[in-house]
């Protein structure tokens, strides 16, 4: 039976169940509404509720009332379960293993820290440590390979460092 690991996306969905409990059209609003995380990620609504209904599946959200929709509907609101946040506080916390994916994920980790007024200085921190680490790491590959390998390697070694750079001023 294989587990399931919530994506980034859930665990966007996941973060902003936490903060309030809230229907899925609701959780929708705030990702385009809300200027910070609109700026790091566009998230289209039925993507949205199919994030819902994994998380759902996976128990780390629950349906705690329904109330009249608007337009007729129903909306069901959610709340987080405990598991859903202690998944939420190690995610927030947990470091971006892939430089690839600090566009997004980390970026979206600092506005969600934001949100819940935590401190991020020690996640950049650690980040930083992280990615010193894997530049350093490639520039000895670098110094090492053929022209072409090399211009590759150079160039993840210049964005690792400009991230680099942007979590010094975090």
């Amino acid at each position: 039976m294989r587990l399931y690991e919530p994506s980034v996306l859930d665990q966007i969905v996941l973060a902003i169940i936490g903060e309030i409990p809230r229907h899925g059209f609701a959780v929708s609003k705030e990702l385009e509404t809300d200027p910070s995380l609109a700026a790091v990620i566009r998230i289209r609504r039925p993507l949205v509720y199919r994030s819902i209904n994994s998380l759902l599946n996976a128990k780390f959200i629950r349906e705690t009332k329904v109330e009249p929709g608007d337009q007729g509907s129903p909306r069901v609101i959610y709340a987080t379960t405990a598991t859903g946040k202690s998944t939420t506080a190690k995610w927030l916390n947990d470091t971006v293993d892939h430089p690839r994916d600090a566009r997004i994920e980390l970026l979206a980790k600092f506005v969600l820290r934001n949100r819940r007024a935590m401190n991020s200085k020690q996640l950049a921190t650690r980040q930083r440590k992280l990615f010193k680490r894997q530049a350093a790491n490639l520039q000895v590959a670098a110094n090492s390979a053929t022209d072409d390998v090399r211009l590759v390697s150079l160039w993840r070694v210049e964005n690792i460092n400009a991230m680099i750079r942007l979590l010094d001023a975090v």
